[in-house]
């Protein structure tokens, strides 16, 4: 960061070699007996002045957009060290770095036409300035939405096996380590070696602790002793001749409960191990679907009960005991999914950020370039309204030596006669006054 001081000093008078003369005793000022700034020179465009009413509401304004069009320079900035990282190529303005740009200062007439009204030429800035901050934002959001996604996803593969997701874990190189084919897992899976791919089974992927492994052996074939039914109608004693009959005794109004005997939907001794990492194992589980309550016949047409599902409730009884069933579906054609997901999104990454740091590269110097230029303008009011018309004046930029910022004020007041404690009754609120113009700003 490069700090300075813009300042303007009036004129003694306005002769040919009035301006040089004038610098000339602001260079002696802060070189003489030490060099404590180094000044510079800069144009004094020949701004519109209009009234001196427009003037006053134009400078009570552009203090607000000083500071607005240097937020944007400095948000460019950050964002471009942000995405750069360590050591990045230096931001310039115009092909130059912009401690030459400021030091070196010409009004880009092309750009903004000196023949404009003042506060037609701020606004023509201010809009151009906004433009480039809502094409930051949005560029900003893009990279960021898409470094969260991709920032989600990697701390779900982080994760534990509770969170991360199984396709990237029971890869097929996995699963075939249990079994050769390692559909033959899933009872259910059409991509079984045999083609049977069960209708009334369900093969479950469940989470254990692996301090709960022996509980879970001990115990899983008889979770959820209470969801699957085994009762059956006694039709010696119903009647057997009402058997299937529409006698309201079928579906949930069934008079023989099919519920009066209940116990696990597990398939005993199904479990197999199949992973394990960290603190907890992945263990397969088959169960019974679910069953069809009683139906009947309602002359020539069978009306079927309804199904009663067991995958649910399973679930439900098996989160009860610490075990988690997660949901997995193997399908060989999918299992690189997550991994494409994963490289789509970083690439997806890489793009936004390279286009922002070359939007970046080329907006830095159109905000910075903006900035500065209203600067001038400021400097151009501030001294019309401070030392009269028609405009007289030096227009300088200084580089005080660090710690050598007092020092600098003091001596420009001396140049200017003045002595601030003879003064202070003129010092503004939380402030103090200077007998010229000053704006003090830092750049990268």
């Amino acid at each position: 960061m490069t700090s300075y001081v813009m300042i303007t000093l009036p004129n003694d008078s306005s002769g040919e070699n009035a301006a040089a003369t004038t610098f000339d005793k602001l260079q002696e000022a802060v070189s003489s007996p030490v060099q404590i700034a180094t000044p510079k020179s800069l144009e004094v465009p020949k701004l519109l002045v209009g009234t001196l009413d427009s003037l006053m509401s134009l400078s009570d304004e552009l203090g607000k957009i000083d500071s607005s069009v240097e937020s944007v320079v400095k948000k460019i900035e950050r964002q471009y060290l942000d995405v750069t990282g360590k050591d990045p190529e230096p931001l310039k303005v115009g092909g130059v770095p912009p401690n030459r740009f400021v030091e070196g200062f010409n009004w880009d007439i092309a750009k903004y036409p000196i023949r404009q009204a003042l506060p037609e030429l701020v606004q023509s800035i201010l809009m151009g300035v906004g433009s480039i901050e809502e094409e930051l934002k949005s560029l900003t959001v893009k990279c960021a939405e898409t470094s969260q996604q991709l920032a989600a996803l990697n701390r779900k593969k982080g994760g534990s096996l509770t969170m991360a997701p199984l396709e990237e874990v029971l890869t097929r190189e996995v699963l075939s380590n249990v079994m050769k084919n390692p559909a033959d897992l899933f009872v259910d899976s059409p991509f079984r070696s045999d083609g049977t791919a069960s209708e009334y089974l369900r093969t479950l992927v469940v989470v254990v602790p692996r301090s709960g492994e022996s509980a879970w052996q001990n115990s899983y074939s008889t979770i959820g002793a209470d969801i699957a039914a085994f009762g059956g109608p006694n039709w010696k004693t119903m009647g057997g001749a009402s058997c299937g009959s529409a006698d309201g005794r079928f579906g949930s109004d069934y008079g023989g409960d099919r519920a009066n005997m209940t116990g696990s939907p597990v398939v005993p001794g199904s479990s197999i191990k199949i992973f394990e990492e960290g603190e907890f194992s992945i263990w397969t589980v088959t169960i019974l679907a679910g069953q069809y309550e009683a139906g009947c016949m309602d002359g020539d047409t069978f009306s079927p009960g309804n199904f009663k599902e067991y995958v649910e409730p399973f679930i439900k009884a098996a989160k009860e005991l610490r075990f988690t069933v997660r949901p997995f579906t193997y399908n060989p054609e999918q299992m690189d999914d997550g991994k494409v997901e994963t490289e789509e999104l970083e690439a997806q990454l890489q793009s936004s950020t390279s286009v922002l740091i070359r939007w970046c590269k080329t907006h830095f110097g159109e905000a910075m370039g903006a900035w500065i230029h209203i600067k001038i303008i400021r400097a151009f009011v501030e001294s019309v309204l401070r030392y009269g018309l028609p405009p007289n004046f030096v227009l300088a930029v200084l580089k005080p030596v660090r710690n050598k910022e007092k020092q600098v004020q003091a001596a420009l007041c001396k140049l200017m006669n003045y002595d601030p404690s003879l003064h202070a009754d003129e010092a503004e609120e939380g402030g103090e006054y200077h007998p010229y113009v000053q704006m003090s700003f830092t750049i990268p």
